[in-house]
């Protein structure tokens, strides 16, 4: 596995904190809820420089290239064709995100993206415990 350094490490800090700092800006601090986003706005970021916004499309800044570009064309940027998107459910309906390919929805229900089969697949939850 390649280690990254301090110096790729700081800029992509940065980025994310003001990626947020831009991307919730004018909200009065009420980021739980959507409603509130404007429509193409963003809903959550789900790793350093991604964010998921209201319209469903998952972006992934790179900071190498000084650009947004679509999760897919991302992948595609590293040579790997993907369909990630469209995402399994409305992003008005994802509660949780950890990282582009598990989200945890409103409802309770888990996806997971297989990369290897380039597809969602609904994983359920957990079962309750006892």
């Amino acid at each position: 596995m390649r280690q990254i350094s301090g110096r790729v490490i700081a800029p992509m800090i940065l980025g994310v904190l003001l990626l947020l700092a831009l991307g919730f800006s004018g909200l009065g601090g009420n980021l739980g809820r959507a409603a509130d986003i404007p429509p193409k706005g963003v809903l959550l970021a789900f790793a350093p420089g991604g964010v998921l916004t209201r319209d469903g499309t998952l972006w992934q800044y790179r900071i190498d290239k000084g650009v947004w570009l679509t999760i897919d064309d991302a992948f595609a940027q590293e040579g790997r064709t993907t369909h990630v998107l469209p995402l399994p459910a409305p992003a008005t309906q994802i509660a949780q995100m950890q990282s582009f390919g598990f989200i945890v929805t409103t409802n309770g229900s888990c996806w997971l993206y297989d990369l290897e089969k380039d597809k969602w697949k609904e994983i359920g939850a957990p079962p309750v415990s006892r």
